[in-house]
């Protein structure tokens, strides 16, 4: 399919996006609601009429408890489905200064068609990290060099089919290398286009004109999606836009002229926020990088947003001796609590407050930071917060010599879930390089307040922004705003900070350092009392806002049906029923033969999935099986592939309740475990209603009673033939499904809230035993 076919058209992905739902949630309203807007298919996707998706939406109610800023009571998800652009509420905040990207909505639906089957299509084997290199390249060729971009349509013009592949992808490697060199990057990011092994030329082609319609803040929204992806390792993780402006904010102002280094340049985010401030004032940034692919995104980030970075590797040796920046700012986002670092650099490295721990070079990351400072610069790490008052012995020296040298001047608790990959709270460490201490106290601040939830993560917006650098920058800058007299832990300063929402106190040196534990951990200072630290009020009041959320589904629920005992009545019903064999109703074809995919013939990474009898649980398949075929072996498998309303059923192995196919395993393959039953045309019978009766205890029984007793029980498509089915009219068929299905939705909802308030239970003990709640 080309790509302006797309037009008009969005997936699944794209209408939770664009109407601020949860994936999930669209699955449940199309297999609930028979009004729901048909799919149509394009390959393995399944896509939905844009405007037909509005109408839908347009009778269902935003929860108040779900409401975003600046959305008022009776808007409606159609509301939010059909903004765009500015109109349409942003999970990240536009970043400080000109030049900062701003993310439209066809930009995000790009990029969630990109990072899904299309792309898992185009890369085949190949890692994702392969083909996120694809998307980066097409973007900023087409961006920022239109007359090299005119070489790639030519090769796509030339090409049609699947042996030009090669060819295509051979130009775009080409293209990626030149780029780079010319820049000063030696990565090979040609070798990594080249592993990518695309189903068919319309697969890549598609991709690739995809990448190419987007707007300049794609780019990032692109390695952002690939961060989210499961199995990342810290030193994976992207720096989110939030984070890295707001780490920007603390030490730079808008046109400062400054040299900014990140030494784990990542992405480049923290790069990237720092030329919102300095690039008018003709400043320089400098990046360090251990990881090639990690540094050819972070070139082509800032060469994207017009910025000539100066990367360098640190492959051989990330702590070598008597390396001397001078540099005016840090900003960095290391990897926590871990050792990736190669080379004698642990021997040989300068470590002036104090050697690190083997296997956790936190601290050698903040040493070797302060030491690529010019004396009087300032550096913003981020840092996790168990760092603060780890028990390791050596750290603690290091937290001490560090007080006292006066290299600490600032401590903020950050909202944990700020990353896609991981919950692990963070915390900003503002540090600088002095020759003797300039100030008697360290400022702690606790911003586990601020944040704005967005699905699974915190986003820290532009008001959480500038709430922190109006407490703190003054701070840096010897509080100029205190009434003379005060001193900085004064009820004034304090109530300053309260009222943006922050708590904070600032606790002289000597205190910290006479503290056993020597620590830097803001909670240790904000409360707690003698037996630790208050518990995270960010997390009781996400707790809180789960469950009114679950209660407003349930209203609305209860609102829209009957009450349980209210949708039957016993007794004899009207006559018209029906009995056939299953043969009679359905074709029924089992899995290939095993010989025919072997074992060894699967993968656990890209290709079409395999379903077997473990992926069936309650009544559904599950989202990710955990086998698959390489795209080629399944070409050649197309007789056993699944369709919306299928119900699959154990062939070997223990009975257990089928499961019905939903769009999203249209295209999956049978495993020879299972076998597949697929209604005739003139059959009937609703499907949902077939479900719901081989689910009965007596079909069930049936089945296991009929399987051969062998080592493992086997169910032969010939005795699944004759299980007779009963059946009334098609009309009283699907009564009996749409009241299933009502109590179903009930009894998941009802499931949904009491995990909410066991989980607000456990979180309110934790405050109310501890002090920093009280009951009403």
């Amino acid at each position: 399919m080309k790509h302006h076919e797309h037009i008009g058209l969005v997936t699944r992905t794209q209408i939770a996006d664009r109407a601020g739902v949860r994936r999930p949630a669209v699955s449940n309203w199309a297999r609930r609601h028979k009004d729901f807007p048909t799919p149509v298919r394009s390959g393995d996707t399944e896509l939905f009429h844009e405007a037909e998706v509005a109408r839908w939406l347009t009778n269902r109610t935003v929860p108040r408890s779900q409401l975003l800023d600046g959305e008022q009571a009776g808007t409606t998800y159609a509301d939010r489905f059909r903004r765009t652009g500015e109109d349409r509420p942003s999970s990240e905040p536009k970043a400080a200064g000109s030049g900062a990207p701003r993310v439209a909505a066809e930009d995000r639906k790009a990029v969630n068609e990109l990072m899904g089957r299309l792309g898992d299509r185009v890369r085949g084997p190949a890692a994702m990290a392969d083909f996120v290199n694809l998307c980066l390249i097409v973007m900023y060729v087409r961006h920022a060099e239109p007359e090299r971009w005119r070489r790639i349509e030519d090769a796509m013009s030339a090409g049609q089919e699947a042996r030009d592949v090669p060819s295509l992808l051979r130009t775009l490697g080409d293209l990626a290398q030149d780029t780079l060199r010319r820049n000063g990057d030696r990565t090979d990011m040609r070798g990594s286009l080249l592993q990518l092994e695309p189903r068919s030329w319309d697969d890549l082609t598609t991709a690739v004109r995809t990448a190419a319609d987007t707007g300049v803040g794609a780019f990032q929204l692109v390695w952002e999606s690939f961060s989210a992806r499961e199995g990342l390792h810290s030193s994976e993780f992207c720096s989110p836009v939030g984070l890295a402006s707001l780490a920007a904010a603390l030490v730079l102002t808008e046109g400062q002229k400054a040299t900014v280094l990140d030494p784990y340049t990542r992405g480049g985010e923290m790069l990237a926020a720092a030329c919102r401030y300095i690039g008018d004032a003709r400043g320089t940034v400098q990046g360090e990088t251990l990881d090639g692919r990690l540094q050819a995104v972070a070139s082509l980030y800032l060469l994207h947003l017009g910025v000539r970075p100066k990367l360098t590797s640190t492959r051989s040796d990330r702590w070598p001796p008597n390396r001397e920046h001078g540099v005016d700012v840090v900003l960095t986002n290391p990897p926590f609590n871990m050792s990736d670092a190669p080379g004698p650099g642990r021997r040989t490295g300068n470590w002036p407050y104090g050697s690190p721990p083997q296997g956790n070079d936190n601290f050698a990351w903040v040493q070797y930071v302060l030491g690529a400072l010019r004396p009087g610069g300032r550096a913003v790490v981020v840092m996790p917060v168990k760092a603060g008052n780890s028990v390791n012995a050596a750290e603690r020296e290091i937290r001490r010599a560090l007080v006292r040298g006066g290299a600490v001047e600032c401590v903020i608790t950050l909202p944990s879930h700020l990353f896609s990959g991981t919950p692990v709270p963070v915390s900003l460490w503002v540090l600088r390089r002095v020759e003797r201490p300039v100030r008697d106290d360290v400022l702690f601040l606790d911003a586990q307040e601020l944040g704005t939830r967005v699905r699974r993560r915190r986003v820290l917006r532009d008001t959480d922004r500038e709430a922190i650098t109006n407490v703190v920058r003054p701070w840096l800058e010897e509080s100029p705003w205190l009434a003379e007299g005060q001193d900085p832990d004064s009820e004034s300063y304090l109530a300053r900070a309260a009222d943006r929402g922050l708590s904070a106190v600032a606790v002289a040196r000597t205190v910290i350092m006479a503290d056993e534990g020597c620590s830097l951990r803001p909670a240790d200072y904000l409360g707690g009392g003698t037996y630790g630290a208050a518990p995270d009020a960010a997390q009781l009041r996400e707790a809180d806002e789960e469950a009114s959320e679950q209660m407003d589904a349930l209203r609305l629920l209860e609102r829209r049906g009957a009450g349980p005992g209210g949708g039957y009545r016993t007794g004899a019903g009207p006559g018209g029923w029906n009995e056939a064999t299953l043969e009679d109703l359905c074709e029924i074809r089992p899995g290939p033969s095993y010989t025919r995919i072997p074992a060894e013939a699967r993968t656990t990474d890209a290709g079409t999935p395999l379903v077997f009898p473990q992926d069936l649980v309650g009544g559904k398949i599950v989202e990710v099986p955990q086998y698959r075929v390489p795209w080629l072996t399944a070409e050649r498998f197309k007789k056993f592939e699944l369709l919306p309303d299928d119900i699959v059923c154990v062939r070997t192995g223990a009975q257990q309740q089928p499961a019905l196919v939903a769009g999203p395993q249209a295209g999956w393959l049978l495993s020879s475990n299972v076998t597949r039953l697929r209604l005739r045309p003139d059959a009937g019978i609703d499907p949902l209603y077939l479900h719901a009766y081989l689910g009965l205890r007596y079909a069930r029984e049936w089945m296991s009673h009929r399987a051969a007793a062998t080592a493992a029980p086997s169910l032969s498509s010939a005795a699944l033939g004759h299980l007779p089915v009963r059946f009334p009219p098609i009309e009283r068929q699907r009564q009996c499904v749409n009241l299933l299905g009502e109590l179903g939705e009930r009894a998941e909802a009802y499931a949904a809230y009491a995990s909410a308030l066991d989980r607000l239970r456990a979180e309110l003990t934790e405050h109310l035993l501890h002090g920093s709640a009280d009951p009403r």
